[in-house]
């Protein structure tokens, strides 16, 4: 089976209509997300909602990853991927009462994708370093859904710190590689064998998925209200906010993320470092949507703290992500970064006394200038580039 389904070493690798089509269950997943938070945005709903999204983006990136190494033109490949792509259709369809009446949906799905896609990552890898490394993620896996089995028959609050620590316990798994007592890790970044243009390629089809999401998401809370003036013009900032992320994410970031997959000897370091940095991104789009969702629905109310945590603390989450990702692959980070961070911080106590649509509208003004920003240091390097050496002569037209 190995010989059968696993991407050859140095083979090039694309992304597939099937990858695309396995995706598309993510925004169903994204968007009840955010539905659960929209619902109560307070301090127990946060926590929910955090926990599981963390839980969706690992089960989204860890098919990607592991999709890499296979061959998507086999049938194996596809029957497997068309399997986890029905569990994480259970999964999300038992997010809205997780933490109610519908857990065991939810770690059901949850467990079928896990447990599903490690064995059959041991078989299929089998012979090469990849596949012990996936006996090691399937005991971490094993480890973190006894806490996940033990959370849905627990409830309440035990159930939320249960559920939290299975999240942790998956996040520690991934940072240390799926380290085990007496096997080490099986694994290491710089030969993992990545073919790094096509994991670049599903994290920023997976972002526009995502911020195609939250267009769906304002377009609902406009249409689900009457119309007025005040409320278009808040659909107006929240769209030029979606741009603003949009532009952010590709205008630079992503250029480097490209540029280092490529020239890297390994883009497995580069893939990781990614993986980091879109987790955080889409925990920070979560966020800033529902932040959204409230201002168009009542764009003249009175910020209240969970309000004004989302729409301030997502944008700065989305920028810490970017941070992230650049110091690792530039050495330094932009100025406009931690600037933006600093506005942020200002105007939300600024805006604190105001209304709902004038605090999305100052958020989006940071994400704007940081756009602005990364677009005016592009078109200088693109200037400098074309400029002819100093002493050389201008060309002589005609």
């Amino acid at each position: 089976m190995r010989v059968a389904v696993s991407r050859a070493r140095g083979a090039e690798r694309t992304v597939t209509p099937l990858e695309l089509f396995f995706d598309l269950v993510y925004v169903f997943a994204i968007g009840q997300l955010s539905h659960h938070l929209l619902e109560h945005v307070d301090l127990r709903t946060g926590a929910e909602t955090a926990i599981l999204a963390l839980a969706v983006i690992y089960a989204w990136y860890m098919v990607a990853w592991a999709a890499n190494w296979l061959d998507p033109d086999r049938l194996p490949v596809r029957l497997y991927l068309v399997g986890l792509m029905f569990a994480s259709l259970l999964l999300s369809a038992g997010i809205p009462d997780a933490f109610d009446g519908r857990a065991w949906l939810f770690v059901t799905g949850y467990l079928l994708l896990q447990v599903g896609r490690t064995a059959f990552l041991i078989v299929a890898l089998r012979g090469r370093p990849h596949g012990e490394h996936f006996v090691n993620d399937l005991v971490w896996e094993l480890l973190a859904g006894g806490l996940w089995v033990a959370g849905a028959v627990a409830d309440g609050d035990a159930r939320l710190v249960l559920w939290g620590l299975a999240v942790a316990t998956t996040y520690a798994g991934v940072a240390a590689l799926h380290w085990l007592p007496g096997r080490g890790r099986r694994i290491d970044l710089e030969h993992s064998e990545i073919a790094g243009g096509h994991l670049v390629e599903r994290f920023r089809l997976f972002f526009i998925l995502v911020l195609g999401e939250t267009v769906i998401l304002m377009g609902d809370a406009f249409t689900d209200e009457p119309f007025e003036l005040e409320r278009l013009l808040a659909v107006v900032i929240a769209f030029t906010g979606t741009v603003a992320l949009w532009w952010c994410y590709f205008q630079r970031v992503e250029g480097i993320g490209l540029q280092a997959a490529e020239t890297a000897e390994d883009a497995g370091a580069v893939g990781w470092r990614g993986t980091w940095t879109l987790t955080l991104i889409v925990l920070a789009v979560i966020g800033i949507a529902v932040g959204d969702e409230l201002a168009i629905a009542h764009p003249d109310y009175d910020p209240t703290l969970g309000f004004t945590i989302l729409t301030f603390g997502g944008p700065a989450l989305f920028l810490l992500a970017q941070i992230f990702f650049l110091s690792g692959a530039l050495g330094h980070v932009p100025r406009s970064r931690p600037l933006g961070l600093a506005a942020l911080a200002i105007l939300a106590v600024a805006t604190a006394p105001l209304t709902l649509i004038v605090g999305i509208a100052a958020s989006t003004a940071v994400l704007v200038a940081v756009a602005i920003a990364d677009t005016v240091r592009r078109s200088d390097q693109r200037e400098s580039r074309e400029a002819p050496p100093e002493g050389a002569e201008e060309p002589v037209a005609g």
